[in-house]
């Protein structure tokens, strides 16, 4: 297939659109890319609404207006199956639309079991030829909720369902041998695996100054392991003077977090939600000098199965990362000295970490960027899309 003459259309949630540069490939690899994007959680003020766009060579030609529906925090599962179905209308909507337009699309790609179920659900309508499913997550049917029990369980049948698109690419190997072992896809056969890719965005540079900006990019989750760092804001000021944080982001614990800021003593400064890929943002992110990323080990915490973006996004700023044993690249970050594993509670382990990256400052960050390179998106995304439909 020539992919230059070729038409996509491309569905994920906000702010993850072009997540390790993804809808970057996209416009790169063909001509015409159809993206719908649709909000979950509430992300502050510079967070789009749900929207659709039209892309041609590269360039957006059309803006597609969808339904956003505005839910507080506290409703977000208790409303899904009502957003799910607006989802499900819009989508099918603006794809027979488009269809009148540009004709039959060749590829339906998304990341996510229910939308991935609805490009199948367009396949079986003719109006696209095929469906590829990124496998991004496992939502563990575990958690203290019931409410988020019963919606995780429901969007599993959904993810039994979209294990059978045209094609399935796993981000991590344990969401393969998950789905193998649950019996949803056969044990024989080997599917792709590709990770979130990087893009270099920052070389490494000579750190005149002691490295002691720790730095947290990505949704506001207490899932995220912010809360060691605020526990022990006290004895991080009193070891490293000049230590400071800096989140860019946003999400359902934010006001949690401005809260625990407002009476720590160490200094914070919240961003909200900045693209990295954006030149106009480079100066407030190459002020980090550590990415933070303490995943929390718990049995329903979906990062055990997932390749968290804001890990990509670190190396590909060449920053060392201090991070927790939860998902299966922390091995990578371990094996390639690009930054120091310790347990998500152990101040001790945090004090140790930040003095083995400040004493070998430049060795780290150098391995930061070598593995960067190692997964830049250019390389590893034409794996996604190498074998034709099945017939």
């Amino acid at each position: 297939m020539n992919r230059k003459a070729s038409s996509i259309l491309y569905v994920n949630f906000s702010p993850y659109e072009n997540t390790g540069n993804i809808l970057d490939f996209l416009l790169e690899r063909y001509a015409n890319v159809f993206l719908f994007s649709f909000n979950f959680h509430h992300l502050g003020k510079r967070q789009h609404g749900s929207y659709g766009k039209i892309f041609h060579n590269g360039k957006c030609i059309k803006d597609l207006r969808l339904l956003s529906i505005p839910v507080p925090t506290t409703l977000v599962f208790f409303l899904l199956p009502i957003r799910s179905i607006s989802i499900l209308i819009q989508l099918l909507w603006h794809t027979w639309r488009l269809t009148k337009i540009y004709g039959q699309i060749n590829t339906y790609f998304t990341v996510n079991a229910f939308t991935s179920w609805i490009g199948i659900i367009a396949k079986k309508l003719g109006l696209v030829n095929q469906t590829i499913f990124w496998v991004w997550d496992y939502y563990p049917p575990i958690h203290p909720s019931k409410v988020v029990m019963l919606m995780r369980w429901a969007y599993w049948q959904f993810d039994k369902i979209a294990s059978h698109s045209d094609r399935v690419v796993f981000l991590n190997k344990r969401l393969e041998i998950l789905r193998k072992k649950i019996g949803i896809i056969p044990k024989t056969n080997n599917f792709p695996i590709v990770s979130i890719g990087t893009n270099r965005l920052l070389e490494t540079k000579e750190h005149q100054n002691t490295p002691y900006t720790l730095g947290f990019i990505g949704v506001l989750k207490k899932s995220q392991g912010l809360d060691l760092v605020f526990d022990c804001a006290k004895e991080l000021k009193a070891q490293f003077p000049r230590i400071h944080l800096i989140i860019i982001g946003a999400g359902p614990d934010e006001f949690y977090y401005r809260k625990l800021a407002a009476t720590s003593e160490l200094p914070v400064s919240f961003h909200g939600l900045l693209s990295i890929r954006d030149p106009k943002n480079l100066n407030v992110l190459s002020q980090i000098d550590i990415g933070i990323a303490l995943y929390v080990p718990d049995e329903s915490n979906v990062s055990y199965y997932g390749d968290p973006s804001k890990i990509k996004d670190y190396l590909s700023l060449a920053i060392p990362i201090i991070t927790t044993d939860v998902y299966e690249f922390a091995q990578k970050i371990k094996k390639n000295y690009a930054g120091i594993l310790i347990k998500h509670d152990s101040k001790i382990q945090l004090f140790d970490a930040i003095k083995q990256i400040k004493y070998n400052y430049n060795n780290f960050q150098k391995n930061a960027l070598k593995l960067a390179k190692e997964y830049n998106y250019k390389q590893i995304y034409p794996m996604i899309f190498n074998d034709r439909p099945k017939k």
